[in-house]
C-alpha cells in the first residue's frame, strides 16, 4: 500500500468518525497552524475563528492567546511577502500561507475574527515552529481549554498527547495527511471534554 492511498484512506476513516462524534458548530478554534481549519472542514461547520489557513511562530502564538481581545481589537497590517501574504499584528507575526494577495488574507481575517465565540474558545498547539521549552511552561498557563501536540516525551502532560512515531525529529511534521492530528483521538476527546459529557471511543 502506498503512502498516498494510505494516507487518504486514513483520512476518509478518521475525518467520518470526527464528523459524527464532534460538533464544532458553536466552538472557536483558536489554532496555531491549519489543524483547527482541517477539523471544521471535516466536521462541516462554519469557521468560528480568523486562524484559518495560516499559522504562528509558537511564541507568538501564544502571546496572540493570552492577549486575544486585545489583538483582535486591531486590524493587522499585510503585505505580500515572498511566497504569501504575511501580516503584522502588533508585536506578532501572521504567515498567511494559503492565500494568493494581502487582500484576501486581510478580509478573511477580519471577516472570521467576528465570529468568535468567547464561551467556547479551545487552543490547538503542535510541536513545532520554533516550540520551547519556555514555550512549554507558558503554553501550560494559557487559561482557555487547550490542547499540544508533541513529539516530545517530555512535553506529555494532561492537555498534552505524546506521538512516539516522531520521536527522533527535531519537532512535529505536518500531522494534516493521514489526519495523523487524530492520534488516539486525543484531541477530538478533548474538545468534546471540554464542551461536552459525552466522549469520543473510537481509536485510532
Amino acid at each position: 500500500m502506498n503512502n498516498s492511498f494510505y494516507n487518504n484512506w486514513r483520512r476518509r476513516i478518521l475525518s467520518r468518525i470526527v464528523k459524527k462524534k464532534l460538533d464544532l458548530s458553536d466552538v472557536s478554534l483558536i489554532s496555531m497552524n491549519c489543524v483547527g481549519g482541517i477539523m471544521y472542514h471535516d466536521c462541516e461547520s462554519r469557521f468560528l475563528t480568523p486562524t484559518i489557513d495560516l499559522y504562528f511562530s509558537a511564541s507568538d502564538f501564544i502571546k496572540f492567546v493570552n492577549n486575544l481581545d486585545l489583538y483582535l481589537a486591531e486590524t493587522p497590517r499585510v503585505i505580500m511577502g515572498s511566497k504569501f501574504p504575511i501580516g503584522v499584528l502588533g508585536d506578532i507575526k501572521l504567515y498567511f500561507m494559503h492565500y494568493d494577495t494581502p487582500e484576501e488574507a486581510l478580509a478573511k481575517w477580519e471577516e472570521r475574527k467576528k465570529r468568535i465565540n468567547n464561551d467556547k474558545i479551545f487552543v490547538i498547539m503542535v510541536d513545532r515552529n520554533g516550540f520551547s521549552d519556555e514555550d512549554f511552561e507558558n503554553f501550560k498557563k494559557i487559561h482557555y481549554p487547550k490542547f499540544l501536540l508533541t513529539n516530545k516525551k517530555e512535553h506529555a502532560f494532561t492537555d498534552s498527547v505524546y506521538m512516539p512515531k516522531y520521536k527522533d525529529l527535531d519537532e512535529m511534521p505536518d500531522v494534516i495527511p493521514g489526519r495523523r492530528m487524530y492520534y488516539k483521538m486525543a484531541l477530538p476527546n478533548a474538545i468534546k471534554k471540554a464542551y461536552s459529557k459525552h466522549l469520543i471511543g473510537a481509536q485510532f
